[in-house]
């Protein structure tokens, strides 16, 4: 018997061994990428919610006056309730308000208000932070420069920070005062140890399952390397090398399926045929389950941007458009104009006719704003106001369209062949864009607030001029 430098056995074993290690690495890496973004995905969607709940709640001129005298105004006081009662009702680790200072070693960020929850009151009474208080050395200079990098940048950043209060993911957003300045920072940290968790105990289960699988493969492939190996395996490497081919960009989980050739050796290679059709049916199954989830995660997406009563986009879709109008008017050439509308007339129809009649006058309102202004995005930011972004053609023929709309609603609150309910009537306020002077959306819809106000008072003193 001749005898081999390499012998085919022990080359195919340590083969099979280097694979297996290498196949665990790449694995590992793959997979924990993979969840990590997932995982970071889906808590970055979560803080945003939870940041654009929060600062379209705070008052930021009288917290800046707050900051400035040291004495909390009842504004503040309900601040802190509603982050009190967010601690004990939302899955958060902490929510807070603070001013990054420096990256000192010492008193590097300064507290401004911070949600506290029920367990906190009753065991770390002592512990607890207050207006206008320096941390000391509770953040690390690193730390700390995270936060001040992300107030510094002055739009909603992400980042991780390990502390002494744990392993968390940070969402800070910055706030600004009605002129447009920086007044602190809201933040809202998320535990991420059980990510961290998640992702080692994944790993280490697909290790431990593969080195179990391939130490069997292994020996059994050793002993049976030296009878029928060759013209079986080559069939079903060509089975899966085309099956791999046709799942480069597959959108069809049906095509997902590895056609296996006959193999009749009664050995492992056939078990082997028999578990790759196995695989590529289970892969199927859940191409299925993900292409499912997406589509229904797509949905709900839609669902919690849409409002129930007249279909146009609500409050959380305004807030996360004006958070990316906001980035394109400090980076680009821009032209729109905000348009504010609010029903007149909702509260006495609701007193008077009910509000099932009430609903129905505020779906024919938005019918006839959404028909006007067909070319612009329409939002429902309030039980009778509704904001549409004119842009584009919409923006180029804003006077003409803005005359149609008033003409349109005057002439339905005057029609007496309708109900009252259907005689729909709004109040309208327009503010451009002015780029030299505007830096923040925020004062741009305040002009147009203003305006319609001085419409619905002209609107009311003609209608009692009227009665």
């Amino acid at each position: 018997m001749a005898k081999y430098k390499k012998p085919l056995r022990r080359s195919l074993l340590a083969g099979i061994v280097v694979f297996i290690l290498l196949l665990c690495v790449v694995l590992s890496v793959v997979q924990t990428a993979h969840y990590r973004a997932m995982y970071f995905e889906q808590y970055e969607h979560y803080i945003k919610n939870v940041l654009s709940f929060v600062s379209g709640a705070i008052d930021v001129d009288d917290l800046r006056v707050c900051m400035e005298t040291g004495v909390e105004s009842e504004k503040f006081h309900e601040l802190h309730a509603m982050l009190d009662h967010l601690r004990d009702t939302v899955n958060l680790h902490f929510i807070y308000v603070i001013v990054p200072l420096n990256t000192e070693p010492m008193d590097n960020i300064k507290n401004v208000i911070a949600g506290v929850s029920r367990e906190e009151y009753e065991t770390i009474p002592d512990q607890l932070v207050y207006l206008n208080m320096l941390t000391g050395d509770s953040y690390s200079p690193a730390t700390a420069k995270k936060y001040l990098d992300a107030y510094n940048s002055g739009r909603l950043t992400f980042f991780e920070e390990r502390s002494q209060w744990g392993d968390d993911y940070t969402g800070l957003l910055p706030l600004y005062d009605s002129q447009g300045s920086k007044v602190a920072a809201l933040c809202v940290d998320i535990d991420i140890r059980e990510i961290h968790e998640a992702l080692m105990k994944n790993v280490l289960g697909m290790v431990g399952m593969i080195l179990l699988l391939g130490a069997g493969f292994a020996a059994a492939f050793t002993l049976w390397a030296s009878r029928n190996l060759t013209a079986p395996i080559e069939q079903l490497e060509d089975s899966v090398a085309k099956f791999a081919a046709n799942c480069d960009d597959q959108k069809n989980p049906e095509a997902l399926v590895i056609d296996v050739p006959p193999i009749e050796t009664d050995n492992e290679v056939a078990s082997l045929a028999h578990a790759v059709a196995k695989m590529s049916e289970a892969m199927r199954g859940y191409v299925q389950n993900i292409v499912y989830t997406e589509s229904e995660l797509a949905r709900m997406i839609v669902l919690a941007n849409k409002d129930a009563l007249t279909s146009v986009r609500n409050k959380n879709a305004y807030d996360a458009y004006a958070i990316e109008l906001e980035s394109k008017m400090r980076g680009g050439d821009l032209r729109f104009a905000m348009l504010m509308a609010d029903l007149n007339h909702l509260k006495r129809i609701n007193d008077t006719y009910g509000h099932e009649s009430g609903d129905i006058y505020i779906q024919r309102c938005c019918k006839l704003i959404c028909e006007i202004f067909d070319h612009s995005p329409v939002f429902r930011i309030g039980g009778d106001e509704f904001v549409v972004v004119l842009q584009g053609q919409d923006y180029e023929n804003r006077d003409a369209l803005i005359r149609k709309a008033r003409d349109t609603f005057r002439a339905a609150s005057l029609d007496k062949s309708l109900q009252p309910w259907e005689r729909c009537s709004v109040s309208i306020g327009v503010s451009e864009y002015q780029p030299d002077t505007d830096s923040r959306l925020e004062a741009i819809l305040a002009r147009a607030d203003k305006n319609m106000y001085t419409e619905k008072e002209r609107i009311k003193a003609d209608d009692a001029v009227k009665s």
